[in-house]
């Protein structure tokens, strides 16, 4: 997804050349024979709407890099490379707390760069996490400030530290800490979108708050806390005013600002190599959010989680292997967490997790969980852990469990909720696997499989072999082919199936498949894809 080649775009500013081995501050930067070298020429220059700053392929820098100035929605600030090789390199090498920065900027596109920020190990595990970002966007100015474009980029081995909101301080470790609130938690990462105020004890009057962040075709690996990360400021810090701006005690709370307009796709985000790579994604205090095409593998906590947010719709995803780590107490693919309303969840493949699909949502919240493959995840496939004022809709999902004594299974106030659970297949080859019941969980027209339960309210239930076309296969995504979609093909079901025809209708089902195939020709299909002759 990196491209190896960057080329120049033609805008209406001014392109500044910069060579890290052959070029001289003293020059012009006006074209390649007269480049700057040093990021510090760089970060002294106010840059104009429209102008270029582009790193030479191959090139390798030590520090910050912090360009100034604004662009327009016209003629955006573009950072970008020049020449043949591999992508220009900022290694922020853990002595600046950002690799590359913008703060109280606005128009802005970031492309093609390479980017590290990693302290050097100690003999203590953890103990060189730190207060570190790769690239990072922020504000304080309270003003909206508007368009960021990172595309292409590849962002890796950054060693942020490890701070979570509530838990027990029992549990703290060198560079993991609990009990450490809203604004000092979770905010370090690959990429990192987030704002501020210039003094905690006296806040201004206004936000600021970002619109129009697209992440895109990027790969980013070996980043603590997170991959991706987007958060808006509250003012929990010991000695804060309190502005409630990245809280939300309701669904229309006046208080809270969220970041809108925000588009994550077509990304790799992977933590393999890094017990302190905790979630993917977590995206907070958005409104308008499209979190698309990405693959999210090996990860840990939750491989895409919101928070405090409105109107998200995450889709055609391959999410695998997310595990504990750090402290975390999940292990989760998808999870719409607290306060998360208009959350949409459909045409995701979400496999060998601990838990498939988290519906976390407590406070408040309401999500529809639609035409997803749920497999082989190892603790529960789909975990129903709600407060009372949430509500879930999960349908056409096909659910696919090997490893887990639960298919579906909820405790305590979740089950005080109100799910409906209709038209999914529910398949399980663990013997006495089990699916949690309730009065306010309402499975209906559900085909159950292989050795579970059928529960007693579900009195249209089907029961039977759904005839899936294959044993699904191991495997995800890379970077080169993206969310590897096609392996959940094998949840098909063949001609026979008990699942054909014999679902019933849902309003504004969502217009398709998991597969792409249109709704509704006739009656629908149980599970995640219609069949087809």
């Amino acid at each position: 997804m990196v491209p190896q080649t960057a080329h120049a775009e033609p805008l209406a500013g001014t392109a500044y050349y910069v060579d890290a081995t052959g070029g001289n501050d003293s020059a012009s930067g006006l074209d390649s024979a007269h480049a700057w070298r040093s990021l510090a020429r760089v970060n002294s220059t106010t840059f104009q709407p429209g102008d270029q700053i582009l790193l030479r392929a191959g090139s390798r820098w030590t520090g910050q890099l912090w360009p100034k100035g604004s662009g327009t929605a016209a003629m955006p600030i573009t950072i970008g490379g020049y020449g043949t090789g591999t992508a220009p390199r900022i290694d922020g090498a853990g002595q600046v707390a950002d690799a590359v920065r913008l703060s109280n900027q606005q128009f802005w596109t970031i492309r093609g760069l390479e980017v590290t920020n990693a302290a050097p190990a100690t003999g203590t595990p953890g103990q060189n996490l730190k207060d570190l970002r790769g690239i990072h966007v922020t504000g304080d100015n309270g003003k909206q400030l508007q368009g960021f474009l990172v595309d292409g980029v590849h962002v890796h081995d950054v060693t942020g530290e490890v701070n979570w909101i509530g838990g027990d301080t029992a549990g703290d470790k060198p560079g993991i800490r609990f009990q450490m609130g809203w604004d000092r938690s979770k905010r370090t990462g690959g990429i990192v979108f987030d704002t501020g105020v210039p003094n905690p004890s006296a806040p201004p009057a206004t936000p600021t708050a970002l619109n129009g962040i697209t992440i895109q075709n990027s790969v980013i690996a070996n980043t603590s806390f997170a991959g991706i990360v987007v958060k808006q400021y509250s003012g929990d810090a010991p000695g804060a005013v309190a502005t409630g701006w990245g809280n939300r005690a309701k669904a229309d709370d006046p208080k809270f600002a969220p970041h809108t307009n925000v588009v994550i796709r077509g990304n790799h985000i992977s933590h393999p190599n890094t017990e302190y790579g905790c979630n993917g994604m977590y995206i907070t205090n958005v409104r308008h959010a499209l979190i698309e095409r990405n693959v999210v593998n090996r990860t840990g906590t939750s491989g895409i989680e919101t928070y405090f947010a409105d109107d998200v719709t995450i889709q055609f995803n391959e999410v695998s292997e997310t595990k504990q780590r750090a402290g975390g107490a999940d292990s989760n693919g998808i999870d719409p967490d607290k306060a998360t309303t208009r959350q949409v969840v459909q045409y995701n493949y979400v496999h060998d997790n601990g838990d498939g699909i988290l519906l976390c949502q407590f406070v408040f919240g309401d999500v529809v969980a639609r035409y997803n493959v749920i497999a082989r995840n190892t603790r529960y496939q789909i975990y129903l852990h709600s407060d009372p004022a949430s509500r879930a809709s999960v349908y056409h999902n096909t659910i696919y469990n090997t490893r887990s004594n639960y298919a579906i299974y909820g405790y305590g106030k979740s089950l005080q909720s109100t799910y409906t659970i209709t038209n999914n297949v529910i398949h399980s080859t663990v013997a006495n696997a089990a699916i949690s019941t309730s009065s306010t969980v309402h499975y209906r027209n559900n085909l159950y499989s292989g050795t579970l339960p059928v529960p007693a309210d579900d009195t249209s239930a089907v029961k039977g072999d759904p005839k899936f076309v294959a044993t699904p296969g191991q495997g995800t995504g890379t970077p080169q082919s993206g969310p590897r979609l096609d392996l959940a093909f094998a949840l098909k079901v063949r001609a026979g199936s008990p699942a054909i025809d014999r679902g019933v209708r849902i309003d504004n089902p969502g217009g398709r498949d998991f597969a792409g195939t249109p709704l509704y020709n006739g009656k629908p299909d149980i599970g995640a894809f219609e069949h087809t002759a």
